[in-house]
């Protein structure tokens, strides 16, 4: 029997892997408490500074994104402690679950499904309220394409005395993100993103204003201990056995980042962006999100052709694959991923595929 031909990935995450960085896997493995890791830890810890725009202290954890969200609850805030949420989709509402799962008090602000949070409803929000200590949202929402102002967030969250925790997850290394310069206490990121990293590892970095809540909080936590993972990270270590063979790749994908500048990498997913919803309007289609982020583009379905169709025609026919939406948007959005290294010429095969069979399918 034939073997299909792997489908490239054009979903939210994860994202291709280009081989390079596949290669890098295949490295030998090294004892996580020798001196050869202490340095391939510590190379990895500079290289995210840059990408976080921060000189915060950053951790590494062997999760998913999801691993370094809990990460941001257990270290920050006491059970029946009242926090604010502020949600445009799916991945917000993620951070609102975590938080009751701890017993913590959730108010929630959210806008609707393809908008971001206006800055004055936040502020309206806080002002109302000083129990609201903690502000918890999103920079990129995959579940919508949405991006959000997160320098106008911090800045009403500093002059307030609020602390700041943003899922940057999707947006990390596509999107504009400068932590220090836009008063971001707690950022978490992962690696199978914009890094084109295989999934596995997760990041969050900490300012020295939220380090005072890790102090005090008093929320049980093991393997996501903030205390104990700087006991760790003082030796250029992990507390518990790290994903070895992740450690490679990433250091390799935020050199070649970092050589060029970050900057250089935004503009570069802007760029895509910009030519992928260029073309998706040629065919007569409407973006979804109002202020969309560079990560992805999503795009709203006609009522006669549900996303899976086209999702489905697409992959079996070109070997592509797009994603759907999630729970009540699914089969009346489709997600086009553009992070990583994906080359506007791959974009372009892509975006033929999808105008085959976008005609192909509302002709019928």
């Amino acid at each position: 029997m034939k073997k299909a031909k792997p489908y490239m990935l054009l979903t939210p995450g994860p994202t291709e892997v280009p081989d390079f960085l596949l290669k890098e896997m295949t490295k030998p493995l090294i004892y996580h408490r020798e001196a050869s890791f202490e340095k391939l830890y510590q190379n990895v810890v500079t290289e995210l500074k840059k990408l976080f725009v921060t000189k915060n202290q950053v951790f590494v954890f062997s999760s998913s994104g999801t691993g370094a969200m809990e990460a941001a609850v257990t270290n920050f805030v006491n059970r029946t402690e009242r926090v604010l949420v502020v949600s445009c989709g799916k991945f917000g509402e993620r951070w609102r679950e975590l938080l009751f799962r701890y017993g913590v008090q959730v108010r929630t602000l959210s806008a609707p499904y393809g908008q971001a949070v206006k800055p004055e409803e936040l502020e309206r929000q806080l002002k109302s309220d000083d129990a609201l200590h903690v502000v918890y949202t999103t920079l990129t929402e995959t579940s919508t394409g949405v991006l959000q102002d997160i320098k106008a967030f911090g800045e009403i969250c500093h002059k307030l005395n609020r602390r700041l925790i943003v899922d940057c997850i999707a947006g990390l290394g596509a999107d504009p993100f400068y932590m220090d310069d836009w008063y971001v206490d707690v950022a978490v990121g992962a690696t199978q993103k914009a890094l084109g990293v295989p999934p596995g590892l997760s990041f969050i970095a900490v300012s020295d204003l939220a380090w005072e809540r890790v102090q005090n909080v008093r929320t049980p936590r093991y393997y996501f201990d903030l205390r104990i993972a700087k006991n760790f990270a003082m030796k250029n270590q992990t507390p518990w056995t790290p994903a070895i063979s992740l450690y490679y790749p990433l250091l390799l994908a935020l050199q070649k980042i970092n050589k060029k500048g970050i900057e250089h990498f935004w503009k570069h997913h802007q760029t895509i962006a910009e030519f992928v919803r260029k073309s998706v309007k040629e065919l007569g289609l409407e973006i979804f999100s109002e202020t969309p982020s560079n990560a992805l583009t999503v795009i709203k379905m006609p009522e006669n052709l549900p996303s899976h169709k086209l999702i489905n025609y697409i992959k079996v026919h070109y070997r592509i694959l797009f994603a759907n939406g999630q729970q009540e948007l699914k089969d009346k959005i489709l997600r086009i991923g553009h992070m990583g290294y994906l080359t506007k010429k791959d974009i372009a095969k892509a975006l033929q595929s999808l105008k085959i069979g976008y005609h192909k399918l509302t002709s019928e």
